[in-house]
């Protein structure tokens, strides 16, 4: 059920960039000024060149990074380059975390979220069967819930160090384990790439669309990238990263699920959620240049007889510092019923509404995506 939404949720992410932001592989190209404006935004400008493209850069190298380390994990399974092949997928996890919340344009061209992350938790029956010898199609939609980074996860972390060497030396499967460790960050490397350089000058320059399709209509640079952001914040984060897995579902009460926790195996799920928090965190800030905070400024909107633009900045804060407090790992604090989840959890439904219903009023957004959770 977990994994149908999330396909959906990417699915309609995806369905929303190509009809309201056609700069597609065709070639075609936005409205420049949709919201009847002239030239480039100095937001877009600095959200562009200062925050995506750098993430993506960065996402670009660490997927490379990993791809070459499973190279030579793959020549030489040992301890040492188990070790090594563990910390670049951890880095590479972590820079996805800093890209999560652009999907739109050339990401949601190549389905990002869908192939990177869209399957936690991963399907390992899939996954052993696939390294078994059955056939698959290593980006086919039928092996969603068997690729991207909680398929390297569960490959790479599984059982402990002792079992995953088996798995690549001594089992009667380890070729084809080799095998499909390559295929799945092969796959993310050739996508990050391939987003990374439709982003930059050289190559699409979607840069250049991006921070020319200025306005605040539905189809403008500044409505796709708050529709990705608040999306990837609540239902990715609010939703399947916690709510889930500590039995909350908007109004639902669920059975609670530790496993369900991403980065299980290897025991990330803390360090991805504050990965992203502060991701989301320097989106909304911008580094030194304008962004999404200066524009909720401008608008000067009130909230709750103050204003709007240091509500969201102090829960903002507020919601990284429960997040960095959190039990590590997180699934053994769901099975310990930690307080410090439960608060965490509370302070990101603070943050949900003002991010979905607050920040688009002031800016005249409106956000677009749909989801089920009764927010």
């Amino acid at each position: 059920m977990k994994r149908f939404k999330l396909l959906a949720a990417a699915a309609g992410i995806l369905s929303t960039a190509i009809v309201l932001f056609s700069c597609s592989k065709s070639g075609s190209s936005p409205n420049p000024n949709p919201g009847g404006g002239t030239g480039s935004d100095t937001v877009l400008v600095n959200l562009g060149t200062n925050i995506i493209v750098p993430s993506y850069q960065v996402l670009a190298s660490s997927t490379a990074a990993l791809d070459v380390a499973v190279t030579g994990f793959n020549a030489s399974p040992s301890g040492a380059t188990l070790a090594t092949v563990q910390s670049a997928l951890k880095s590479a996890y972590k820079a996805w975390a800093a890209c999560s919340e652009f999907e739109f344009g050339p990401a949601a061209d190549a389905s990002l979220t869908t192939h990177f992350t869209n399957s936690f938790p991963t399907d390992t029956l899939l996954i052993r069967s696939n390294a078994g010898g059955a056939s698959y199609a290593i980006d086919g939609i039928g092996n969603y819930a068997a690729q991207g980074f909680p398929a390297l996860d569960y490959l790479l972390f599984a059982n402990g160090n002792d079992i995953t060497l088996a798995r690549f030396t001594t089992d009667s499967h380890a070729a084809g384990a080799k095998t499909y460790l390559a295929a799945l960050s092969a796959s993310l490397k050739a996508k990050a790439a391939t987003v990374n350089t439709a982003w930059s000058a050289s190559g699409g320059n979607y840069l250049a669309k991006f921070e020319k399709a200025t306005g605040v209509d539905a189809g403008s640079a500044l409505s796709l990238l708050a529709n990705a952001y608040v999306q990837d914040f609540d239902v990715n984060l609010q939703n399947y990263k916690v709510g889930i897995p500590i039995g909350l579902y908007g109004p639902s009460v669920l059975p609670k699920a530790p496993t369900k926790v991403e980065g299980y195996y290897g025991a990330l799920s803390v360090q991805l959620l504050v990965a992203q928090v502060l991701a989301i965190q320097n989106i909304y800030l911008g580094g030194s240049g304008g962004s999404l905070d200066d524009k909720v400024a401008a608008s000067k909107a009130q909230y709750n007889g103050g204003s709007l633009n240091d509500a969201i900045k102090a829960q903002i804060a507020t919601l990284l510092t429960k997040i960095q407090a959190l039990p590590d790992p997180l699934s053994t604090g769901i099975q310990n019923n930690s307080s410090a989840i439960t608060d965490a959890y509370t302070e990101v439904r603070k943050l949900t509404v003002l991010l979905k219903v607050d920040m688009p009023s002031a800016l005249g957004i409106k956000i677009s995506f749909q989801d089920d959770d009764g927010d």
